[in-house]
């Protein structure tokens, strides 16, 4: 029998998201109180709509069986991780994955300028003052928010160190946000952050771009799980040199004390953190693993105490080892296919101001070797390509994938604005039918009825938002309608750049992830300097991301991700295929684990962990 550690209905998906929600509400609930607060935060919290479920087909438990109680604290916690980056600690060369820096503001050893607090799930959190920021003030008229930095976080190391203050936070941020940066979240911070200032130490301001504060902003910011940029020490990078690229100086709970790429990062409790809790680990080693065999033995083993694993494990390994016990993490990821290389927008419309001329990208290759990519300039081309594009999704066996891929914890999903089947907003014509004769049908309507051959890229590194094996298995059934896909393992950070450079042009995998019915959608489809989805929409439907970023009608919002979810649908520029629950497997030597639930579903809160 399953052993999960939280009392959740069947439906994972309503429960999480709605947890999230209330964290959003929370983290307003922090702030100054000012009616401009309440007016941002107001779009995030549709409390009138049903939230998206995904199904799920477990008996959970409220909590892990421990016939043994925690320790007054100490132990070592040995926690596995697809991959240990290279050292690489400056905010403008950190790109994104649990690997690498991005990913120590989970790990406990940087912190977030927004944080809520932990509350066991389904909930995300009551209070939001436990961050780098203990309160801020929207000034909507004139372009401000004002952040106030606490005085009682402290830098841990010794050169760069001292006390956390506005001049680091306003740094990091600049830092991140620079012409030419690596980050993964500072371009998308760009399109509304102008600048950065400390006008003390305490007080930190950011200038808005007229216009163009998202609804969402404080998700941006704060530890929701979409991922942050990490507040780093200015004092460190004042020392000159590359000291501040490869010496860590965090401000979380943890620090560093070792770290060899490849293989492990060691960490040691700051038991004066502001953050710390009562009689936390001795340390903390997260160790590469990247196969899922190697990270089922070394479970069993007892060489690591917590692995996440694809679901198609997690209930046999629970099972062999005794009083073990699983840990859902953070909401369901809609595992999907983007048909990348359908660069269709002409301008940089919501980016640049004023809009410049894009079309064409170098990734729109419309040609005989890339048949799911049509040319907006060629009617036929178009056609043919939205014909070979559902074919493919057509051929996928989402039941079957749900059944032996995931031991029936999921359930089919169809959109990329996360609008499950059961939600009262559901259209039925978004549902794709596995009909693999009438796949076969469209492909010899497209012109190529035997098929074709294409790369494939599944990233073997981002286990917590992507599943391998079900887009292996997705490869697979393709091979039914005459489609040989031949699977390219690239890690993320190598392949990230072409994502950013709109240069990619074969399908590849990924997930989608969005909190609430109306919220801004389609952030990775349109025109910007930062990551994108291998798809630019057109500009009179991508224009509706940017209308949902400052439209205060709820129903409206609605009324505009639907028309956008008509249009993907109806082209099939993306192929969502079912859900994956983020579940970690525990080992029973933990007695006590409390994870933040945040949106992918990464390792984090070691604070919280209690050995037995």
């Amino acid at each position: 029998m399953l052993k999960l550690n939280f009392d959740v209905p069947k439906k994972f998906g309503t429960v999480v998201i709605m947890g999230l929600l209330v964290g959003l509400l929370a983290i307003t609930a922090a702030a100054c109180g000012s009616d401009d607060e309440e007016e941002a935060a107001a779009p995030a919290a549709p409390a009138a709509t049903k939230a998206p479920a995904a199904a799920a087909k477990v008996e959970p438990t409220k909590a892990p069986p421990t016939a043994v109680p925690p320790k007054e604290g100490g132990g070592t916690l040995i926690v596995a991780n697809d991959l240990i980056g290279p050292r690489a600690f400056r905010p403008s060369v950190i790109t994104g994955g649990a690997h690498s820096a991005f990913g120590l503001q989970d790990w406990g050893m940087y912190d977030f300028l927004l944080r809520a607090d932990y509350s066991a799930p389904p909930t995300f959190g009551e209070g939001g003052g436990d961050g780098l920021a203990t309160e801020w003030t929207l000034d909507r008229p004139g372009n401000k928010i004002t952040f106030t930095i606490r005085d009682d976080a402290k830098w841990n190391c010794d050169e760069g160190g001292g006390m956390v203050d506005a001049h680091d936070i306003v740094y990091s941020f600049t830092e991140s946000m620079k012409e030419g940066t690596k980050s993964t979240r500072g371009p998308g911070l760009k399109t509304w952050m102008e600048s950065w200032e400390a006008t003390d130490d305490r007080t930190a301001v950011v200038t808005l771009v007229p216009g163009k504060l998202p609804s969402d902003w404080m998700m941006a910011i704060g530890n929701h799980g979409g991922g942050s940029i990490p507040i780093v020490s200015k004092k460190l990078a004042d020392l000159g040199g590359d000291k501040d690229l490869t010496t860590f100086c965090g401000s979380g709970p943890f620090h560093i004390t070792s770290w060899t790429s490849e293989e492990e990062v060691v960490a040691a409790p700051v038991p004066d953190n502001y953050r710390a809790k009562p009689n936390m680990i001795d340390e903390l080693r997260v160790v590469q693993i990247a196969e899922a065999n190697a990270k089922v033995a070394a479970l069993k083993t007892g060489e690591v105490h917590m692995a996440n694993l694809p679901l198609k494990f997690t209930g046999p390994t629970n099972d062999a080892i005794d009083g073990s016990w699983l840990q859902p993490v953070g909401k369901y990821q809609p595992q999907t296919v983007y048909f990348s290389g359908n660069y269709w927008a002409r301008t940089s419309y919501g980016f640049d101001d004023p809009p410049k001329e894009i079309f064409p990208r170098e990734g729109l290759k419309a040609d005989a070797d890339h048949p799911w990519i049509g040319n907006p300039d060629d009617d036929e081309s178009m056609e043919n390509a939205r014909k070979v594009r559902w074919a493919l999704s057509m051929a996928i066996d989402r039941e079957s994938l749900t059944r032996n891929v995931f031991n029936g914890l999921g359930g089919s999903t169809y959109t990329y604005t996360d609008v499950m089947p059961d939600h009262e907003r559901f259209n039925p014509e978004w549902k794709v039918e596995y009909d693999v004769e009438g796949a076969k049908k469209l492909l010899a309507e497209a012109g190529v009825p035997d098929g074709f051959e294409m790369d494939f890229w599944v990233s073997p590194d981002n286990t917590a938002a992507v599943d391998p094996e079900a887009f292996e298995a997705i490869a697979q059934m393709w091979q039914d309608i005459g489609v040989n896909a031949s699977i390219e393992k690239t890690v993320y950070a190598a392949r990230r750049p072409t994502l950013v450079a709109r240069s990619i042009d074969i399908p590849f995998a990924h997930h989608t992830f969005f909190l609430t019915i109306d919220q801004p959608k389609g952030g990775s489809l349109v025109p910007t300097g930062g990551f994108n989805h291998g798809v630019e929409l057109p500009e009179e439907i991508g224009q509706l991301r940017y209308a949902n970023e400052t439209e205060t009608d709820l129903e409206q919002r609605i009324q505009n991700n639907l028309k956008m979810q008509d249009y993907l649908s109806h082209w099939q520029l993306m192929a969502s295929t079912v859900t994956l629950q983020p579940t970690w497997t525990v080992r029973p030597e933990v007695a006590d684990w409390k994870p933040h639930q945040q949106a992918w579903g990464m390792f984090n809160s070691p604070e919280t962990v209690k050995m037995k």
